[in-house]
C-alpha cells in the first residue's frame, strides 16, 4: 500500500484514465483505484474543464427552462395570449442561457484547471479524478451564490 504518490514516479505503461473515471476512494488495493490518478498537467486541466462544462451546462439549461416555464405560466395566469413573437423569444431563451453558461464555465474552468495543475505539479503530487469534479461543484455553487444581489456584495 502506497502512502505517498509522487507525480515524478509515473508508473510504467501509464495511460490517462477515461473520463470520468470516478472510482470509490476506499479500497486502495484495487486496480481500478490505482488507475484513477492524473499525473500530467494537461490531463488535470482537461478533466477540470470537462466537469465544469457539464455542470454549468446542466445548471444554465435548467435555469433557462425555468425562465421559459415561468414566462408561459405568467402569461396564462394574466390571460395574455401567447403570440409568435413571445413564443420565438422564449424558445431562444434556453439556448441563450446555455451558451452563456458554457462560456462562463469554460473561462472559469480554464483558470481553475491551470491553477490546480500548477499547484499539484509544484508539490509533485498526483490528482485523484474526484478533485476536478469537486472544483466544478465549487465553481457552480459560487456562481449560484454570486447571483443573489445581497451576497455578491459580501463575496
Amino acid at each position: 500500500m502506497k502512502f505517498f504518490i509522487s507525480s515524478l514516479n509515473v508508473p510504467i505503461g501509464y495511460t490517462t484514465p477515461k473520463f470520468p473515471s470516478l472510482f470509490w476512494p476506499l479500497g486502495s488495493e484495487r486496480q481500478s483505484y490505482q488507475e484513477s490518478f492524473l499525473y500530467y498537467s494537461s490531463d488535470m486541466w482537461i478533466f477540470t474543464v470537462y466537469w465544469t462544462l457539464i455542470l454549468f451546462g446542466v445548471f444554465y439549461f435548467a435555469a433557462g427552462l425555468m425562465a421559459v416555464v415561468h414566462n408561459w405560466l405568467s402569461n396564462i395566469k394574466h390571460g395574455l395570449p401567447i403570440d409568435k413573437v413571445s413564443l420565438i423569444g422564449t424558445i431562444f431563451t434556453i439556448p441563450l442561457f446555455l451558451i452563456t453558461g458554457i462560456i462562463r464555465g469554460f473561462v472559469s474552468s480554464a483558470i481553475v484547471g491551470l491553477l490546480l495543475s500548477a499547484i499539484y505539479r509544484a508539490g509533485t503530487l498526483t490528482m485523484s479524478t474526484w478533485i476536478p469534479l469537486t472544483w466544478g461543484i465549487a465553481q457552480i455553487l459560487y456562481d449560484v451564490s454570486a447571483a443573489y444581489s445581497t451576497s455578491s456584495v459580501i463575496l
